[in-house]
């Protein structure tokens, strides 16, 4: 199967070699939990190695996203083909249009166009929470099935991330987008002690994949992410 690397050191392996090409993962966590930083890690190691991919901000703008990133150690964003989409700075141009708009109908359709002319490899959606604040989801279990749908059709593999409240424990989306999604990485802070915490993740779930499915402590070091095996205090 072809599949595609995390480049996170000791993680595809878990993942029996990567994400099988072409599907929709879900990167789930509370805040903080640096879900944004991973994804846009994943995109930009596979760039460097040759890939092209687009990431969507709907809140945070460009240049902020781009600082942060190139503090983790990503850098030359400038020169590689990794396209950030500003959301945020469309939506203050044209706010008094703002509520007219359903943003699930139209990124539908740039990302088709986009993916479709500039032949993007991967996509990434940053977040969920935001997107659904600017659609109108009548229906959302249906309206989500057809947009998921949409995605697993493009001849991209896609990320979406989505930001669940810490205190909930098992839920991974707002619409029960887990049983939608291909795959999902979630990630937690898991206490240590008294006065320390732990970022650990696991894949709760990869089709067609004979993944791990326990946690990983996973750090940031020398410019990479990577996972040791967590170890319960």
């Amino acid at each position: 199967m072809d599949r595609v690397k995390t480049h996170v050191l000791g993680f595809d392996e878990a993942l029996d070699g990567g994400i099988p090409r072409g599907s929709v993962v879900l990167v789930s966590g509370s805040a903080g939990t640096m879900k944004t930083a991973l994804t846009f890690s994943i995109l930009y190691e596979n760039v460097k190695a040759g890939s092209k991919a687009l990431y969507i901000s709907l809140e945070e703008n460009e240049e902020d996203l781009k600082a942060a990133m190139s503090q983790l150690g990503l850098e030359g964003l400038d020169d590689i083909e990794l396209y950030v989409l500003d959301v945020g700075k469309i939506r203050l141009e044209h706010k008094e249009e703002e509520l007219s708009k359903n943003w699930l109908d139209i990124l539908q359709k740039y990302i088709e166009q986009r993916v479709r002319m500039n032949a993007f490899d991967f996509v990434a959606i940053d977040s969920l929470a935001a997107l659904y604040s600017l659609s109108t989801l009548g229906h959302p279990r249906r309206d989500l099935f057809h947009f998921f749908g949409f995605l697993k059709g493009l001849d991209a593999t896609t990320f979406l991330i989505s930001e669940v409240p810490a205190s909930e424990n098992g839920r991974l989306g707002r619409y029960e987008e887990e049983f939608l999604a291909d795959g999902i990485l979630y990630l937690k802070h898991f206490e240590k002690g008294e006065t320390d915490v732990q970022l650990r993740m696991r894949c709760v779930k990869m089709r067609r994949t004979r993944h791990e499915a326990g946690w990983f402590a996973l750090i940031r070091d020398g410019g990479r992410f990577q996972i040791t095996r967590a170890i319960s205090e």
